[in-house]
């Protein structure tokens, strides 16, 4: 039943192409153990390399060190190479101003990212199940989260420029153990799952069991299904956002100072009177899409920074300038709302001009130059942009035939960040012509794309926005409109060099 339940949630949610090899979060537990059986045992018909990754803490002295070597065991009675390591130093999450959950977390996340990079690994899987999924949004609600917080887990997340996917969210953690139990399988007990000094453990022993008796014997249900709504309210109101979003933008203001005593570049601007004649909804997404569009880390968008910038947008400060944090700053200029990032590169303008033209995959994403050439690292293309006149109008080709070009529009782009990345399963886009979204999976089943193929294709973006699908049509919004004398002419084709492309006219 497991096993079947696991298979429909790849399938239903788009978790897993044929073909990929996998890193395997195992940390010795219940969970993580029927993880990588389930995988192993769907390892042929889905033609899948595991490979085993284990984060030794070391929290726990000897009872770390038997988890990593009950791991190893495991890896190796399964005829599976392991990978074990350790946190590039030892856990000081008060220094950072972390829970030692939350800094433990992220060196877990932090080594499976570069040890999927290391390996080559298509994607990471961890072993989330429907019951950390409804402690996580009871967790979330306490903390007074929105609805991404009360959306939970993802099916499908990034961190590092990896792909983190969770087969078991559709799982209880009790069909877990009796999957276990019925192939007489071993797992390891951490002992601090029962210590009520992490608050993750007061919601699964105190209270979950407390509303199930007291208040809702489905309770897990329940939370499950706000879940689910929120999720898809999300991304409706996401994709509302982005229309507002793309309204309130606007160019850099004139002169925008970046602040005393430090370097600092503009990054973006929005138009203060548009974004405060929003609903009070709107306004917030509206803010945080810009922050995060402009580079600001989540980590520091929190609700009390949106609201600033609100109330900056609005003119119910005195001070034209907020502190973000780590050097960002948010600066009223006349009627713009100013993005400053502190400027870390080192060196004068020539040496900044010099890297400005080498730009490095961030997270998987490569910045792209315009105008210029910019090499897609181990694809074996590369994206030629300029401005130029006239719109090119070629006939239809197949997905994965270079060169591929496109003419967008200029009044769209305003200049923003344009980057190239690979898909991620639930990308949406607006096709011109199509009349609303669609699911880029399923853009690529209709064009009959090969799976191999899908997550090599570069989807060039922006705004946080898919605005061209190279060898398939634009999105909405980014033709060419009349009156337009120049427009962003793109082109990607085949890089000289060695190594492995789909197919060029």
């Amino acid at each position: 039943m497991l096993v079947q339940t696991v298979t429909r949630t790849l399938r239903c949610r788009g978790l897993l192409d044929r073909g990929r090899h996998i890193l395997v979060g195992v940390s010795g537990g219940a969970d993580s153990v029927a993880l990588l059986a389930v995988l192993r045992e769907l390892a042929p018909a889905w033609d899948l390399r595991l490979t085993v990754a284990h984060l030794n803490h070391g929290l726990r002295g000897r009872e770390s060190d038997a988890d990593a070597a009950f791991v190893r065991g495991l890896a190796r009675r399964w005829g599976l190479p392991a990978v074990v390591g350790r946190p590039p130093r030892a856990l000081r999450a008060s220094r950072r101003g972390q829970s030692l959950e939350m800094a433990a977390r992220a060196a877990r996340y932090a080594f499976f990212a570069r040890t999927a990079r290391r390996l080559r690994c298509g994607c990471a899987a961890t072993a989330h199940t429907a019951d950390d999924q409804a402690e996580t949004v009871l967790l979330n609600l306490a903390r007074g989260a929105g609805a991404a917080g009360l959306s939970g887990i993802p099916y499908v997340g990034r961190h590092g420029g990896i792909q983190i996917i969770r087969p078991l969210r559709d799982v209880r953690r009790r069909d877990v153990e009796r999957f276990l139990r019925k192939r007489g399988l071993a797992w390891r007990e951490d002992a601090s799952n029962a210590d009520p000094a992490f608050l993750r453990n007061r919601v699964r022993h105190e209270l979950l069991p407390f509303l199930e008796a007291r208040f809702n014997p489905d309770i897990r249900k329940a939370l499950w299904r706000l879940a689910e709504i929120m999720a898809g309210d999300k991304d409706w109101l996401d994709e509302l956002a982005g229309r507002a979003y793309a309204g309130c933008r606007c160019g850099l203001a004139p002169g925008a100072a970046a602040g005393r005593g430090r370097r600092a570049r503009p990054a973006a601007a929005l138009n203060a009177a548009k974004v405060a004649a929003l609903p009070l909804g709107a306004r917030r997404r509206v803010i945080r899409r810009w922050l995060e569009a402009g580079g600001v880390t989540g980590g520091r968008i929190g609700f009390e920074t949106v609201e600033r910038v609100d109330d900056l947008a609005a003119g119910r400060r005195l001070r034209r300038t907020v502190e973000l944090g780590g050097g960002w700053k948010a600066s009223r200029a006349d009627d713009r709302l100013v993005l400053m990032a502190p400027d870390k590169v080192p060196g004068g303008p020539a040496q900044r001009k010099e890297m400005s033209c080498n730009p490095r995959a961030v997270d998987g994403v490569v910045p792209v130059l315009v105008p210029g050439r910019t090499l897609l690292p181990g694809r074996r293309l590369r994206i030629e942009a300029a401005i130029g006149p006239g719109i090119v109008r070629e006939r239809p080709r197949p997905v994965g035939v270079w060169p591929a070009r496109a003419s967008l529009s200029l009044k769209a782009w305003r200049r923003r960040r344009l980057v190239a990345r690979a898909w991620e399963p639930g990308d949406r886009m607006r096709p011109l012509g199509l009349g609303g979204s669609k699911k880029v999976q399923d853009l690529f089943t209709d064009k009959k794309v090969p799976p191999d193929w899908r997550r090599r294709l570069p989807l060039i973006v922006c705004g946080g926005d898919i605005a061209w699908i190279p060898g398939f049509r634009i999105a909405e919004g980014w033709q060419v409109q009349p009156g337009e004398r120049q427009a962003l002419q793109l082109a990607v084709m085949v890089a000289p060099g060695k190594g492995k492309i789909f197919r060029k006219s």
